[in-house]
């Protein structure tokens, strides 16, 4: 018995100390880079199997990868990429490894395949909605505000039928960031009037991040960030291209792009891409009247050079943007007693025939944008990324006055941002990954002397620094991130009041930033994400100085240079659920902003020679939002598809207990798609689709910070249908769509002109693309 004892006991001491050894020989990893054996240059998405274990894992947008948790044994490892041979490596295991392959083209030409390399990645547990690619060739033609709707949550600030900027979540300006090609897009974006200087034509990949994102891109993320990315450069030397033409019956014009992208066969990785854009509309027409002066003109263009090599890449990159808006003549208002009889009747008094003519009031916008980019992989796995951009904005805004002064501006700007960010990125052996970056940021604005007006807003310098540092631990089945930053801002104006006073001063924001993320894979079918954060946003030159007549708005605009900044939390949560014929996502957020800064109607009015003007003063309180997006597709047979989108919105002023203005209401969208894929020799497919939209009244609002009550809910019916063929390597698409099919006559909350005046009625687009 007590040699059994002891035998049992020496068993058991034996397998802890195998046990234990093994756990000591299952830390090892295998890591390394794929790359082009031919170009030199990474291959991002290449599959990469190990044996045994049969794990499969992709590679990342630069060509990486790594298995962990690997005990001592011999490996057979597999990589796979679309367009290459297969290669296998076998490998005995003893300590960590770097493996790096070289992949050779397959005998068979894949035309269609693009090989590109340094993809960008969006590292984030936040929540991001894309547009898919069928998104954004059927929004072709439309503003950026009018692409983004497309995202359930997303919604437009119209001033009138030609100046939109996008909505999320009810924030929009100053609380919304958006990334023009991973610069700042940097305008006088306080306006509600001042829509972004973007081309849509430009954009491959458009994403919205719907939470507080101040942590990774700055103060002005409080309320969400837009994302829009041209085409990555190519790095083979064969020239694609694509072209598009679209008309449309309401405005009776259309635009016109063309880009072309290519390299050079004497200069492997070298890339170039060119690209432009022509829009010139007319009158825009309501239901049953033309809204005279609402013509738009615009010319946009832009050129890219790239040069990548196995571990760097280099990329310059200039846009201009020139746009020349007419704002409806209508809102420009005579006496008070002229403003009431407007707003009672509900629509202009007086009508006029179409016309091209583009006439005081309007707007004209030029905005220059130049990037430098440096890219550099380390053989560890990081990764550090260089930037430098330089912006030039020139806005000018055009009165009616008199004496012959309305081709003198009376509001004239030149703004010039620089910008410069520095990013580390590194995957850590535990699985952590971490980044760290720094922004500093520089801006001057002027106003031009000769507009014979008292500036709106002053001249002023502004400097800002930000330093961040993200954490995230990746696992196979969820992924935690946590986030901190600190910011600061050095502000200093001159300028004039309304009064003819002089004023000038310094002021100084600072603050820290936090966020806390998560996604969670429960199984193929559930996946949930949440994410909070403490973000913040310095008061703009607006809120602070303004002391005068705003004339795109035709309203008298007063600020306080006493403003705090705003500090919110926001906290988005989602779950998405995929099944074979039916997918939903539903969001819900809730977002708590302390000195909440906004533009109340005072209810007075200001009067001169050139009119009377409403008086509009900024206020600061503590807001409250809340509210839900959702979206789901369910395929009813092989060829029909339903499609829902909803969102609702709700903000309070939580000191007064009251409702906060320009609150965009509830909506919903239905949809029934019937798309037909063919065999045939050239027809590819074919598609119809019937959508309704329905928008309700807004009845949340408080009667005595507002001119009317909102209008009536209504709907609109919609239909779009094209037809794609395809004639060896070249694409040809057709589309044609009818938006507000039954001409209804409405007007949207979010239209500051809906006082005046109804919005778009039928239009008819027709569409033409030819990629090559």
């Amino acid at each position: 018995m007590f040699i059994k004892k002891q035998f049992t006991l020496l068993l058991l001491l034996l397998s802890i100390h195998i046990g234990h050894a093994q756990n000591n020989d299952c830390n090892f990893m295998i890591n390394g880079r794929l790359i082009d054996s031919d170009t030199r240059l990474p291959l991002a998405g290449a599959t990469i199997r190990i044996m045994p274990g049969n794990k499969m894992i992709k590679t990342d947008g630069h060509g990486f990868y790594r298995f962990s948790s690997l005990c001592a044994d011999t490996y057979v490892l597999s990589f796979e990429s679309l367009g290459f041979e297969e290669s296998h490596k076998t490998l005995r295991l003893t300590k960590n490894e770097i493996l790096n392959v070289d992949l050779k083209h397959g005998h068979i030409v894949l035309h269609d395949v693009e090989v590109v390399g340094h993809q960008h990645n969006l590292k984030t547990t936040a929540l991001v909605n894309s547009l898919t690619q069928q998104q954004l060739k059927e929004s072709k033609g439309s503003v950026l505000a009018e692409v983004l709707k497309e995202i359930p949550g997303i919604n437009m600030l119209q001033t009138g039928a030609t100046i939109a900027k996008p909505v999320i979540h009810g924030m929009h300006s100053n609380r919304i960031l958006m990334l023009n090609n991973g610069i700042r897009q940097e305008g006088q974006q306080w306006g509600n009037e001042h829509a972004p200087e973007i081309d849509p034509f430009i954009a491959k990949n458009i994403r919205v991040i719907k939470g507080a994102e101040s942590v990774r891109y700055g103060a002005e993320a409080i309320g969400g960030v837009i994302i829009i990315e041209p085409p990555t450069l190519p790095i083979n030397s064969e020239i694609h291209g694509e072209f598009d033409v679209i008309g449309q019956s309401n405005g009776r014009g259309g635009t016109t792009s063309a880009m072309l992208n290519g390299g050079l066969k004497k200069l492997p990785g070298f890339s170039w891409r060119a690209q432009g854009s022509f829009k010139r509309l007319g009158d825009i027409k309501s239901a049953n009247y033309y809204l005279n002066n609402t013509g738009v003109k615009e010319i946009n263009y832009s050129a890219s050079l790239g040069y990548k090599t196995s571990f760097a890449q280099y990329e310059a990159y200039y846009s201009h943007f020139e746009t020349e808006l007419g704002i409806f003549t209508g809102s420009h208002i005579g006496s008070v007693e002229d403003l009431q009889s407007r707003i009672e009747n509900g629509k202009p008094f007086i009508t006029y025939p179409f016309s091209y003519t583009i006439e005081a009031p309007r707007q004209v916008i030029k905005h220059d944008l130049l990037k430098l980019k440096a890219h550099k992989d380390f053989t560890n796995g990081a990764q550090m990324d260089i930037q430098y951009g330089l912006q030039r904005n020139l806005r000018q805004e055009y009165d009616i006055r008199r004496g012959g002064r309305s081709s003198i501006p009376s509001l004239d700007l030149a703004l010039t941002s620089q910008n410069l960010d520095i990013t580390y990125d590194r995957l850590k052996d535990n699985g952590l990954r971490t980044l760290l970056g720094l922004n500093l940021a520089m801006q001057v604005n002027n106003n031009i002397p000769g507009t014979f007006a008292t500036p709106l807003i002053p001249n002023y310098d502004s400097y800002n620094a930000g330093l961040f540092m993200i954490e995230r631990w990746i696992k196979p089945t969820y992924e935690l991130e946590a986030g901190i930053r600190y910011d600061y801002k050095y502000f200093d104006a001159a300028g004039y009041r309304l009064d003819s006073i002089y004023y000038a001063g310094t002021r100084t924001f600072h603050n820290f930033s936090g966020s806390l993320g998560a996604s969670w894979h429960i199984n193929k079918t559930i996946d949930l994400q949440s994410n909070i954060g403490l973000a913040w946003r310095p008061p703009s030159v607006s809120e602070l100085f303004s002391n005068g007549l705003h004339h795109g708005t035709a309203a008298i605009e007063i600020g306080n240079d006493q403003f705090k900044s705003e500090q919110g939390l926001k906290w988005v949560n989602a779950v998405k659920l995929q099944l074979p014929r039916f997918d939903l996502e539903l969001d819900a957020y809730a977002h708590y902003i302390k000195n909440y800064t906004y533009l109340r109607a005072t209810g007075e009015f200001w009067e001169s020679l050139r009119g009377a003007f409403p008086v509009f003063q900024y206020e600061q309180t503590n807001a409250f939002f809340w509210g839900l997006d959702l979206a789901g597709n369910y395929q009813l047979a092989e060829n029909f598809r339903y499609t829902v989108k909803a969102s609702l919105v709700r903000a309070k002023d939580v000191r007064q207990k009251s409702y906060l203005p320009w609150i965009p209401s509830d909506r919903i969208e239905n949809a029934l798609r019937w798309t037909k894929s063919y065999q045939k020799q050239h027809l590819n497919t074919t598609f119809l689709q019937v959508q309704h939209q329905w928008v309700a009244r807004q009845n949340r609002y408080e009667p005595d910070t507002d001119f009317a009550s909102p209008p009536p809910a209504y709907g609109l019916l919609n239909v779009l249908g094209g037809l794609g063929f395809r004639f060896n390597q070249q694409d040809v698409n057709v589309q044609i769509g009818i938006n507000n099919l039954l001409n209804k006559e409405y007007k949207e909350y979010m239209n500051r002109f809906r006082y005046y005046a109804h919005d778009m009625g039928r239009n008819i687009t027709l569409k033409l693309n030819y990629t090559f």
